[in-house]
């Protein structure tokens, strides 16, 4: 008693593996839209926290400009403030070697 294989069967197992081959790629197809665009979220959360932070440090330096600015301004109506000027001054140094 020998063990044969029929045409039949390996129509059915190549049917078989056609159908799981199909079925497991409209599986792939149907993820794809969804981890393009889970891809895409990442991207652009990236790219805001990168944007926030620059717009951080645009921030900190107008404050320390319009700082400086008010440390002028004072001493050119009131002639004085020597001590605040310098000690602005010192601030903006640090200021620019932080940054």
């Amino acid at each position: 008693m020998g063990f044969t294989i029929t045409s039949d069967q390996i129509m059915w197992f190549c049917t078989i593996v056609g159908g799981i081959w199909g079925v497991l790629k409209i599986i792939k197809e149907l993820r794809k839209p969804n981890e393009d665009m889970k891809a895409e979220v990442q991207k652009h959360t990236e790219l805001l926290d990168k944007d926030n932070r620059r717009m951080k440090q645009c921030e900190d330096a107008n404050q320390m400009i319009l700082k400086c600015l008010l440390v002028i301004i004072n001493h050119e109506i009131t002639g004085n403030g020597i001590e605040k000027m310098k000690e602005t001054r010192d601030k903006l140094q640090d200021f620019l070697v932080d940054n």
